[in-house]
């Protein structure tokens, strides 16, 4: 099983190595449309890897059912988290909306 680090995922989008170095600190930080956008669509990536992985399993074409049932969980995890981050987001919108100035 591989399991991969969060750091990877809200790295920053299109910075290379050689930029990194004259770029202060701040500046390689993602902004949360960038992190949101990669979690989006990751959650699509491994939804469409279910799909294919059903199909297969459907048509008696596939070997390895562990590797299936992982791609579940994985579409699953992703699409869950891909919920409660908008829910987060909404509940801090809706909290900024009711603050008084």
């Amino acid at each position: 099983m591989n399991i991969t680090p969060l750091s990877t995922y809200v790295s920053p989008i299109g910075v290379t190595e050689t930029q990194t170095d004259s770029l202060p600190q701040r500046a390689l930080q993602p902004s949360f449309l960038d992190v949101f956008t990669r979690i989006f669509g990751q959650a699509i990536e491994t939804g469409q890897v279910q799909s294919a992985d059903r199909v297969r399993l459907m048509l008696g074409e596939a070997d390895d059912i562990e590797q299936i049932q992982l791609n579940i969980q994985k579409a699953e995890l992703a699409t869950e988290l891909l919920v409660n981050v908008r829910n987060t987001v909404l509940d801090s919108y809706n909290e900024i909306i009711r603050m008084q100035i």
